[in-house]
């Protein structure tokens, strides 16, 4: 995935860059809705794609992008964390294999005893952790069972 960062009055703002393959009328109608908004290609595939997520369901009582707005965030950890405990169907194996490890490892609670929850969890102890997290989750890839990462595997020394 390619991002490009442009500036605009002292702002910074990062794009995505994602190739799609459409059906030619459905491109030509983006084409006829960018003339008739006067918006760009570009812009009329984010307004679709916006307005798509905010009518989607995503449970009873919250939209898609109800839900969007609880998980994102500029920070990988703080995303992934928040996606686990709200978007939980969403996650891969190998993010499975991540989150089983952090529930699994007692340095990531402030009280292990306690049930898994969001108050319960120590945020900033995955954020300082990510990257020694996620090469302790491709070490034990093969492994039958989580294996919980040590306190002293995150001590930097």
């Amino acid at each position: 995935m390619a991002t490009k960062t442009t500036k605009k009055k002292g702002e910074t703002t990062t794009t995505v860059s994602v190739g799609i393959r459409i059906d030619p009328k459905i491109k030509f109608a983006l084409d006829m809705m960018g003339r008739e908004q006067k918006r760009s290609l570009t812009a009329v595939i984010e307004w679709a794609i916006s307005s798509a997520i905010a009518q989607q369901q995503w449970s009873m009582d919250e939209t898609f992008s109800e839900v969007i707005d609880k998980v994102w965030s500029t920070d990988e950890a703080t995303r992934f964390v928040n996606m686990a405990f709200y978007m939980p169907k969403t996650l891969t194996y190998d993010e499975l294999r991540i989150w089983e490890t952090i529930k699994a490892s007692r340095a990531f609670w402030v009280n292990f005893a306690q049930p898994c929850s969001y108050e319960n969890l120590a945020i900033w102890m995955v954020r300082d952790s990510w990257e020694s997290l996620k090469s302790h989750v491709e070490r034990y890839k093969n492994s039958a069972t989580v294996v919980p990462i040590k306190d002293t595997d995150l001590i930097p020394f």
